[in-house]
């Protein structure tokens, strides 16, 4: 899920794919995309098949059987060896414990689906309904592990942010990252606070541009060949969001996330209104971590924030 905004990197929004059929688009690297466009997803979400007689599928999608036949096509009688997920959202992994089953290999992900923080006494995670809550891996993937799949090698690299259990895959040719939900051209991600947090995603980010890799392949949209210096560009422009809050609170005395959000998207569309207010909750709660701003609840109101 993402926001467009008018300060925001220079997104590619040119993609159109056929939807189903299967692309080389890195060495040893396949994409097919599945049919679940929407304004949060893009195009669809990109499965990926990594190998070349022995298969990982990564992020295999939606539980949809003209998406389930596409990926039994492009896999073509080759073994399939893992299921692997850069995160738990149900667009990635819906259809992932059938593909599990069906082929008897392991799924394997950074551990459950939980929010980023803890929630207080009586709060709702806005997020949890695109969260597959109850899916366990068979395999916790961490920092540094090394997966082999024939010639081919993947190292996973943590990068909570979007979501908690959210990681990265690296190629062994040091130049590919498959990057999920964490990097993506089209557009900035969605960090919905509790789901996701700003704080591990600028830490995150920190650890992706730290990385060999420079060819950045999301799991919606076009692959970035620029990652770094557009990673730097999606840190900043989130760097400059911080400051924007600061300076409107400074400016108006007291703002509610909503006033906030009507200040900072004035022209964001109503599908994905709620996905803004969102996202400036979560920069709000990082401030308030840093202690830049400050809290104050209020009886059947809505909370207001003031600087510190």
């Amino acid at each position: 899920m993402t926001l467009q905004h008018q300060t925001a990197p220079a997104y590619q929004t040119d993609f159109a794919p056929e939807i189903g059929e299967a692309e080389c688009v890195a060495p040893f690297v396949e994409r097919i995309v599945a049919p679940n466009a929407s304004p949060y997803t893009f195009t669809g979400t990109n499965c990926f098949l990594v190998g070349q007689d022995e298969l990982a599928i990564i992020d295999p999608g939606p539980d949809v059987q003209v998406h389930i036949n596409a990926l039994d096509r492009a896999i073509n009688g080759r073994k399939v060896s893992a299921i692997l997920l850069t995160h738990t959202h149900r667009d990635h992994s819906a259809v992932a414990p059938k593909l599990a089953e069906k082929y008897g290999v392991p799924l394997m992900f950074g551990g459950p689906h939980r929010p980023a923080r803890n929630l207080r006494a009586f709060e709702i995670d806005p997020m949890k309904r695109s969260g597959h809550y109850g899916l366990k891996p068979d395999r916790t993937l961490r920092q540094g592990d090394i997966l082999s799949f024939g010639a081919v090698q993947i190292e996973v690299i943590e990068t909570p942010g979007h979501c908690a259990n959210h990681v990265c895959f690296a190629l062994s040719d040091r130049a590919h990252i498959l990057t999920g939900d964490h990097i993506m051209g089209w557009n900035s991600t969605l960090i919905a606070d509790p789901d996701g947090a700003l704080g591990p995603y600028l830490d995150s980010m920190d650890l992706i541009l730290s990385c060999p890799g420079q060819i950045y392949l999301p799991a919606h949209g076009d692959r970035i060949v620029q990652g770094k210096s557009y990673a730097r560009a999606l840190k900043g422009h989130r760097l400059q969001r911080n400051k924007q809050i600061l300076d409107l609170l400074a400016k108006h005395g007291s703002l509610t996330a909503w006033q906030l959000t009507d200040k900072m998207y004035p022209d964001v569309s109503m599908a994905v209104r709620g996905a803004a207010l969102l996202t400036v909750k979560a920069h709000l709660h990082y401030l308030a971590e840093q202690g830049a701003l400050k809290k104050q609840r209020r009886l059947l109101r809505q909370p207001i924030f003031v600087a510190a």
